[in-house]
C-alpha cells in the first residue's frame, strides 16, 4: 500500500503523544537493569500499527522546526569552534529526530531501506557530532560545511519528497524483516570477535528495534512493548558507550576500526544472546 503526504497527514497525533514518544527516544540509550526481556516476543504486528508507528515518527520530525535550530547551531560552531553543554543537547535532540525517522523508513517501508538524502544528511550530522566530541577543529569545519549544504533548497526538497511517501510493509513483511535482522545478529554472535565496523552494524540492529518499540509503546501501550523498549535500550546504551570509545580510538589512530578484532564484553554479549534466544529459529 503506497501512502503519500495526504494519507500520512490524515491522522495527526496530539502534542502529548508526540512528547511521550520523544521522552522514550531520549532514554533509548539509558541502561536499565530493572526491566528484563519478556519471555516471548510477538512478531505479528497489525499493519495499522506499523503505519501508525511511521506516522508518529514522521510527525515528530516534521513538527520539530529543525532547519532554523540546526542553522543556528552551525553558525555557533563556525564562530566558536565548539558548542556549550546546552547547545550540544539541542544538537543531540535534532539528530535524534532524524535518526528516528530514518529508522522508521527501514522498519515500516516494504523495501526496508533508508531514503538516500535523508540518510546522507543524518550520517553527516553523526560525523559532525563525532568531531565535536573529539574537539577536532578541522573535522568540525569540514562537517559544518557539509551539513550546511544539506540545508539548502535542493537537498531539502529531495528530503521532503522522500518523507512524503511510504510503501507500507504488511505484517508478514515486517515479520520477515525482523527475523532477517535477528539472523544477522545470530551470525555475528557465532563468531568469537568483531571489528569496530561490525560492532557498529550490530548496534544498528538493536537501535532499529528499540526505535520500533518506542513507537509501539506510544501508540499501542502494552507491558511487552514497554519491556522490550527498556531492555533493548540497555543493550543500545552499553553498545553506544563502547562505540564512542572505539570512535575516539579510531580518531587518534590507536585502533584500526575496520580490521582490529575484539570480543563482545560480557555485559553486552550476554544480553545480545538472551535477546536472540527469545526469537524463534530463522
Amino acid at each position: 500500500m503506497i501512502l503519500k503526504a495526504r494519507d500520512l497527514d490524515a491522522e495527526a497525533f496530539d502534542a502529548a503523544t508526540l512528547d511521550a514518544l520523544f521522552d522514550a527516544i531520549l532514554i533509548n540509550d539509558v541502561v536499565d537493569d530493572t526491566t528484563p526481556l519478556p519471555d516471548t516476543i510477538t512478531l505479528d504486528i497489525d499493519a495499522r500499527h506499523l503505519i501508525g508507528c511511521f506516522r508518529i515518527s514522521r510527525q515528530l520530525w516534521k513538527t520539530s522546526g529543525y532547519a532554523a535550530d540546526l542553522a543556528d547551531l552551525l553558525n555557533r560552531l563556525a564562530q566558536n569552534g565548539d558548542l556549550d553543554t546546552g547547545e550540544r543537547l539541542r544538537f543531540k535532540h535534532v539528530r535524534a529526530k532524524f535518526k528516528h525517522l530514518r529508522f522508521a523508513h527501514a522498519l515500516y517501508d516494504r523495501c526496508h531501506r533508508y531514503p538516500v538524502v535523508l540518510h546522507w544528511m543524518t550520517t553527516a550530522m553523526g560525523h559532525l557530532q563525532d568531531a565535536i566530541k573529539a574537539r577536532n577543529a578541522r573535522a568540525i569545519r569540514r562537517e559544518v560545511a557539509i551539513v550546511r549544504a544539506f540545508l539548502t533548497w535542493l537537498p531539502q526538497r529531495r528530503i521532503t519528497h522522500e518523507v512524503n511517501r511510504l510503501d507500507a510493509a504488511d505484517s508478514a513483511g515486517f515479520h520477515a524483516y525482523v527475523m532477517t535482522q535477528i539472523g544477522k545478529l545470530r551470525g555475528v554472535l557465532d563468531h568469537d570477535a568483531v571489528t569496530g565496523a561490525e560492532f557498529h552494524a550490530t548496534r544498528k540492529i538493536i537501535s532499529r528495534q528499540v526505535s520500533f518499540y518506542d513507537d509501539l509503546r506510544t501508540i499501542a501501550p502494552s507491558d511487552e512493548a514497554f519491556a522490550m523498549s527498556r531492555a533493548l535500550a540497555a543493550i543500545n546504551g552499553l553498545m553506544g558507550q563502547m562505540h564512542d570509545d572505539l570512535i575516539a580510538e579510531k580518531i587518534v589512530g590507536t585502533r584500526d576500526y575496520h580490521r582490529e578484532r575484539f570480543a563482545f564484553p560480557d555485559a553486552i554479549g550476554t544480553r545480545l544472546r538472551a535477546l536472540a534466544d527469545r526469537y524463534p529459529p530463522c
